[in-house]
């Protein structure tokens, strides 16, 4: 079947089960016909630029069989503030399930087949997934570099990893990820007024270090700053569903200036706007309140809940939240969305109370809107989900502002000067109206789309001026991208990223928080979590457990200072607080997760936190509840760790027992009788009556099922205990996944234990025949020739194992027995765990890479003389595990001839020579992007042997 831009609505139908509008059909065809994507699109709110997702898809699909493809493989939406419900990745989803449907048919088949046949190897035909906060070895979308993949995330966690430094990424695959998303990739701005400085960098990125990202900005506020804009016409204004919400009306009243009890104020017009809609015969009211710090929203809705009629559902939206969370909160909001008129019907009044987390990525549709003031743009943003669809009801709104934010001596920390000149303005432009029917002393301002837009050309106001003041970021020095480069170690001296993401105005980075409850801070105080590093690996963080928070809140949080200042954030990013460092007795420690191997795992106080850390802290901490961010709390937090581990997708099945569960005492009891419990032992130890605590009762029947099921085990049963004579849990661990359960990918070779162990032996001939089988495979997806780096790729996948061949390795892998020398093929991988102290007694020097090795060996093998670049070859094998950015850090006095050496040479280049040569000659993502291509085909290989 063919495929033409004429087959995107059909598509789109299939997909969504409505048409799409017209600009959306009209931008098919202007990207089939140009091949280039626009500076902007610049579309009202409400006019569904999200489907830029599903058009940026449809024309990858276009050109899937092109032998010059210019439409992206990854496409990733950005936007610049903590997300509560994120629209645009349940989006990305449901495309992506759509094209996944075994009943697929016609146009949604060719699509798919499409894109299957760019992911090869039976790999889904599109890939969604969401970025936040980090997690060492979960990366799930960078598995191939052919696969087409919908990324939603942040400035924060795309930014870094842009710059080599992604948040919560190791070291290792930093590298693959700079690499994936400097090339090939089409960069999505949502908003990108408030994202100016990183929308600066990708441009610089581009021109300094060739990174081959095309940024577009998404934008209902843009202004005519934009060269190419992409913007509605006079036939999206015929369409019936566009022309109602355009002309929909949204009168807002402006409000006098509050000047004591805020949130006294903002629950008063809330309760008294959603009586008026029910007189309107507005039958289900949703009223929503949205202000501009997390504190504020949580006493407007503790003051709602105790205020608002019975039957009246009261919810509180904020981005400082874990996925898990979440959960509840978006099923409750489910009938307000656009368009879900039958849900709507049916459900209860809803009070939704929100940050500025609501502006964007959220589709809902109020009928009624409490907001304070803002900026213009965060006005307009907040008043385009009320009254969303255009449906014939007398939509309300009303703006309040306090008196602190109109004096003129200061300025709010985020938004500076613009809420009180957007105030002024409104003021002045404001009309008297009469309302409900009679006449009102408010002045009132008309925030529909069009009606708006009206109003302020009228009176000749300046929009720019009163948008949300915008940054700048420094001038990108080439010096900065070869610091960057380096990220085996990272050098000392290391520009700031965040300045690049946010602005020389400084921003305090974010920081990831998780709670377990089978830890105390006793644990950490007497031993300095000297056995959480192993209790991690097994059963390690999830971001889905993650709550992000700036870095000085977290410091201030574990100093237990006042919660006053940490409870008052914004959801967007603001200067960094102004706080001391300086340790004191209420400090408490934190452990830093950073993966098994990485140096940065282990205790760390407050003043020595990083930023992207993922810090481990008990339960009993405090600091979180159901909503989310919470400073000020003392109640210990819920455990999420197995919710967000489930389904596990590494090739191990971990399940935690915990002395938080109510069947721990009957559970340590079998546990303390024998050193070997059996699965029958602890099954029979779990109760068979039903447990007061609803929680507790899940609980039991979760690890009911997931002890039940290890007798199903393929890779035997351990039992790992918590901190010993302190026993705080147990983690059982069934090696090898459980049989008849859907296997998930396995973890990336990219920390020792993997790197040298597999389910069985493989041989290095079988191994490096499966890396040449993947790098052929991609290479011909990619549609790279010879001459763009495909041969080089293949010579180096048959070269890059070549350092294992030394004895002292493979006797590694037979035990590390002298008397017990192997005799067998040369193994790439064993099939049985390292035992501690193994590689010193086989003779290896501490930190010694094979890869080194493998380069001294590389250049005197036969095939290496049908290199077109041989420095590119070397340079592809030497960093094929991510070491070597430019240094190798270890001595082998056996051989002293590799890149480890400071006398090794290549066509007169040291290796941090050819380093700096191969950056001058491919550009700094390109390079690393051919790394990446090897790499990932080494890692698919090691996960194909496991799997058979």
């Amino acid at each position: 079947m063919t495929l033409s831009p004429a087959d995107f609505a059909a598509f789109f139908r299939a997909v969504h089960c409505h048409d799409p509008f017209p600009w959306q059909r009209r931008f098919v065809e202007q990207l089939a016909r140009e091949d280039r994507w626009p500076d902007v699109l610049d579309l009202p709110t409400g006019t569904g630029k999200t489907a830029a997702l599903d058009v940026a898809v449809f024309h990858l699909a276009l050109q899937a069989d092109s032998k010059v493809r210019c439409a992206p493989l990854r496409i990733v939406l950005v936007v610049d503030r903590c997300l509560v419900v994120d629209d645009a990745d349940r989006r990305a989803r449901k495309i992506a399930y759509t094209l996944r449907d075994p009943a697929r048919e016609g146009v949604v088949a060719e699509v798919a087949q499409r894109l299957e046949r760019l992911a090869g190897d039976g790999a889904p035909p599109l890939v969604a997934e969401r970025l936040r906060g980090g997690a060492p070895l979960e990366h799930d979308w960078a598995r191939t570099p052919t696969q087409p993949t919908i990324l939603c995330s942040t400035v924060d966690q795309v930014g870094s990893r842009l710059l080599f430094r992604g948040y919560g990424v190791s070291d290792r695959m930093k590298p693959v990820h700079a690499g994936l998303l400097g090339e090939d990739s089409l960069i999505l701005l949502d908003e990108a007024h408030l994202s100016e400085p990183f929308l600066q960098t990708l441009q610089a990125v581009r021109m300094v270090g060739g990174a081959n990202v095309t940024p577009v900005v998404l934008s209902a506020t843009s202004g005519d700053r934009y060269e190419r804009p992409f913007q509605i016409d006079t036939g999206d204004r015929a369409n019936p569903t566009l022309k109602a919400r355009l002309g929909a009306a949204k009168p807002a009243r402006l409000m006098k200036p509050i000047r004591n009890d805020p949130t006294g104020a903002f629950a008063y017009a809330a309760r008294e706007m959603a009586k008026r809609l029910s007189r309107e015969r507005v039958a289900v009211p949703a009223v929503g309140v949205v202000v501009n710090r997390v504190d504020l929203a949580r006493t407007i809705f503790e003051r709602l809940r105790e205020t608002v009629d019975a039957g009246v559902d009261c919810l509180l939206l904020i981005g400082r939240s874990r996925d898990i969370d979440r959960r509840g909160i978006e099923d409750a909001l489910e009938p307000f969305r656009t368009g879900n008129d039958e849900a709507r019907a049916a459900g209860a009044p809803l009070m939704v109370v929100a940050t500025q987390c609501l502006e964007v990525g959220i589709d809902l549709d109020l009928d009624g809107l409490v907001t304070e003031a803002a900026p213009l743009d965060a006005l307009r943003q907040r008043f385009g989900r009320v009254n969303r669809a255009g449906r014939p009801i007398p939509a309300d709104g009303a703006i309040l502002v306090t008196s602190e934010a109109l004096a003129k001596r200061t300025d709010d920390p985020v938004y500076g000067d613009r809420i009180r000149k957007t105030w002024e303005t409104l003021t002045a432009i404001a009309t008297m109206t009469r309302l409900y029917g009679k006449p009102t002393k408010n002045q009132s301002v008309d925030f529909g789309v069009d009606a708006l837009d009206r109003r302020l050309h009228r009176a000749g106001v300046d929009v720019a001026g009163l948008a949300s003041p915008c940054a700048r970021a420094p001038v990108m020095m080439p010096a900065y991208l070869d610091l960057w480069a380096q990220t085996s170690p990272p050098p000392t001296a290391d520009p700031d990223v965040e300045l690049f993401l946010h602005g020389t105005e400084r921003t305090s980075p974010e920081v990831s928080i998780v709670w377990r409850n089978d830890i105390t801070g006793a644990d950490l105080a007497a031993d300095g979590g000297a056995n959480l590093s192993e209790i991690l690996a097994l059963v390690p963080p999830r971001s889905a457990e993650m709550l992000e928070v700036p870095k000085w809140a977290a410091a201030a949080w574990l100093r237990r200072w006042s919660a006053a200042r940490t409870a008052r954030l914004a959801d967007v990013a603001e200067p960094e607080d102004d706080l001391e460092i300086e340790l004191s007795e209420t400090d408490r420690p934190a452990f830093r997760w950073a993966g098994t191997d990485d140096p940065r795992t282990g205790l760390v106080r407050s003043d020595k936190l990083r930023a992207g850390d993922v810090l481990v802290v008990p339960a009993e901490y405090g600091g979180c509840d159901q909503h989310g961010w919470a400073p000020a709390s003392r109640e210990p937090v819920a455990d999420v760790g197995d919710a967000a581990a489930w389904p596990y997708r590494g090739g191990r099945y971990a399940v935690r027992v915990t002395p938080a569960e109510a069947h721990w005492r009957r559970l340590s009891a079998v546990l303390a009788g024998t050193d070997e419990p059996s699965v029958d032992d602890l099954v029979a130890a779990l109760p068979d009556e039903d447990l007061p605590a609803p929680e507790a009762a899940r609980a039991s029947r979760s690890i009911r099922q997931a002890l039940d099921a290890f007798e199903h085990a393929s890779g035997g049963i351990s039992f790992h205990y918590s901190y010993g004579d302190r026993s705080r849990g147990v983690v059982v661990v069934a090696g090898r996944g459980l049989k008849g359960a859907p296997r998930g990918h396995q973890p990336v070779t990219e920390d020792d234990e993997t790197l040298h162990r597999a389910g069985r032996p493989i041989t290095l001939k079988d191994h490096t025949c499966a890396v040449v089988r993947h790098v052929e495979r991609f290479t011909a997806a990619l549609g790279l020739m010879d001459g763009q780096g495909a041969g080089d790729l293949r010579i180096a996948a048959e070269l890059h194992d070549l350092g294992k061949t030394d004895e002292r390795f493979q006797l590694l892998l037979a035990g590390a027995d002298w008397w017990n020398r192997p005799d067998g093929p040369v193994l790439a991988k064993s099939g049985r765990p390292s035992a501690r102290g193994a590689a010193q007694r086989a003779g290896l020097p501490s930190g010694w890479r094979h890869e080194a090795r493998s380069v001294r060996l590389a250049s005197t093998d036969p095939r290496f003389t049908a290199a077109r670049d041989p420095r590119l070859v070397l340079w592809l094998i030497g960093t094929h595990h991510g070491h070597g950015r430019p240094f190798f850090g270890f001595h082998d006095p056996l051989d002293e001839e590799g890149p480890h050496s400071l006398g090794y040479t290549v066509d007169g280049f040291d290796w941090p020579a050819l380093f700096e040569d191969l950056r001058r000659r491919y550009g700094v993502w390109r390079l690393t992007w051919l790394e990446a291509v090897l790499r990932l085909a080494d890692h698919r290989a090691s996960e194909d042997a496991e799997r058979e």
